[in-house]
């Protein structure tokens, strides 16, 4: 081979050797950026339940609700109590004529329990002046016969083959006077307690303002009123209905 053509040949070859060098480093640049990439930090969020989510505001709602302190119910009750009470009191005042109802308050005591008298017996009047206890078993005459002595209605029984006789003392003009004066008492009592019922509601009422619409409010304090004003106009009626009882 000539030095000529040799020259060509090495020349050749190195042209070659430098492009397959160069596509090389080429290449080996390039794996990196394909074997490794670049890492960057991503921040994620973790996907909200829609059932928790309803469940949490569901709750939050609950603890949020403020129960009303003022119940008209209750208080209904307490006034209808009341008037309940002065009418026992009221039926325990006698009036010096016989009525069954004389007797209502007396309780009997049989072995080692007490029992109301009216479920142990019937009462009735004999006169206007008397009246006739009929027990619904021979076995408790005597029971009842003590049980009426010790009542405190100042009654003396009188034991008798159909039953128990019971006289009622007639009472004086003085006598009279004094119980329709005790009678107006009882009823001053239970008003205070109306006006105290009252009070108590309005309380509450007011302590609810915070909770509630002032025309709520306003209608409420309008009812409470109506209820007072109608369970005093009770205890009037039943004041003068017994004070003319006493009378006659």
């Amino acid at each position: 081979m000539s030095f000529r053509i040799l020259s060509r040949v090495i020349a050749s070859r190195t042209v070659q050797s430098t492009v397959s060098l160069t596509a090389v480093k080429a290449r080996t640049t390039a794996i990196p950026a394909l074997m490794f990439p670049v890492l960057q930090p991503v921040r994620t969020y973790a996907k909200k339940n829609k059932d928790s989510n309803k469940k949490s505001r569901h709750i939050e709602q609950e603890e949020t609700v403020v129960e009303p302190l003022f119940d008209q119910d209750k208080f209904q009750g307490r006034y209808e109590q009341c008037i309940q009470s002065l009418k026992e009191h009221l039926s325990n005042i006698r009036v010096g004529r016989a009525a069954p109802s004389l007797l209502d308050s007396v309780k009997v005591r049989i072995e080692n329990a007490s029992y109301p008298l009216k479920d142990l017996a019937q009462v009735t009047v004999r006169d206007p002046q008397t009246l006739m206890v009929i027990s619904h078993d021979e076995d408790y005459v005597s029971s009842i016969d003590k049980a009426i002595r010790d009542a405190g209605l100042n009654l003396n029984p009188m034991i008798e083959s159909k039953g128990i006789r019971v006289p009622i003392p007639k009472t004086t003009k003085e006598t009279r006077d004094k119980m329709a004066k005790l009678v107006n008492t009882t009823g001053e009592q239970s008003k205070t307690k109306i006006r105290s019922i009252r009070q108590d509601a309005m309380k509450l009422l007011k302590e609810d303002k915070k909770h509630q619409s002032a025309d709520d409010i306003k209608k409420l304090e309008k009812s409470v009123q109506n209820m007072t004003d109608k369970f005093n106009k009770a205890i009037d009626d039943l004041l003068k209905a017994k004070v003319k009882e006493i009378q006659l």
